[in-house]
């Protein structure tokens, strides 16, 4: 970072907890691994990356009492201030609930989110909470023909304000208050997605959202 003219604090740092390191200990020793393999001394975010466990079926109780004293380790590492935030990812609002008796609440919830999957009950519920809403695919699938580039509204859009469809995307989920997570090793792309100096009209916006398939 020095030789880019950087240092830590101009940089956002995210980790997240695997599955398999699900549980009170396991949660603890994977998060100082994670400092350890990154030579830091604090990270900006931490998530649990998924509400099951490793090996577990979906209906397993044992999901809900790891991932809960997973949650219980992140609120003792954040009080100890070696992370400035704790979330979660890909949890439902049923798994939100589940924590309403953590001292300390999610500050994020990182899941799926574009105009071909709409998690309007989620979103409330996350607002409701003050739990932030961060969505990734938000060009919908990562297959490579990827349908939600290639919608006809999307498309329309694009073409009316001179940009590409993956900046509408990343416009229309912006101006909800939804942080986005867009990958690319792409400069151009990268370039490209930063820039969404332009604006959509309320009836743009509502065209987007109402071409959801899976909401």
């Amino acid at each position: 970072m020095p030789e880019l003219g950087l240092t830590r604090k101009d940089i956002f740092i995210t980790s997240k907890l695997s599955p398999c390191d699900q549980g009170r200990e396991e949660c603890k020793q994977a998060f100082s691994l994670s400092l350890c393999n990154l030579k830091l001394d604090y990270l900006d975010l931490f998530l649990i990356h998924w509400p099951g466990v490793h090996k577990l079926k979906p209906d397993d109780p044992r999901n809900r009492e790891l991932r809960n004293q997973s949650w219980a380790s992140l609120e003792e590492i954040y009080k100890s201030g070696k992370v400035r935030a704790i979330g979660v990812s890909n949890y439902t609002v049923s798994h939100l609930e589940d924590l309403q008796h953590a001292t300390v609440l999610p500050h994020v919830n990182q899941v799926e989110y574009h105009p071909h999957y709409l998690q309007k009950e989620l979103k409330q519920f996350c607002k409701s909470q003050g739990i932030h809403f961060q969505a990734y695919s938000s060009l919908g699938t990562t297959v490579k023909e990827n349908p939600l580039l290639q919608d006809p509204s999307v498309i329309r859009l694009a073409n009316k304000h001179s940009c590409s469809p993956a900046q509408i995307l990343l416009y229309w989920a912006t101006q909800q208050g939804v942080s986005v997570l867009p990958k690319s090793t792409n400069e151009e792309h990268i370039r490209e997605n930063i820039q969404l100096n332009f604006e959509l009209s309320t009836e743009d916006l509502g065209a987007l959202s109402n071409i959801n398939i899976n909401s």
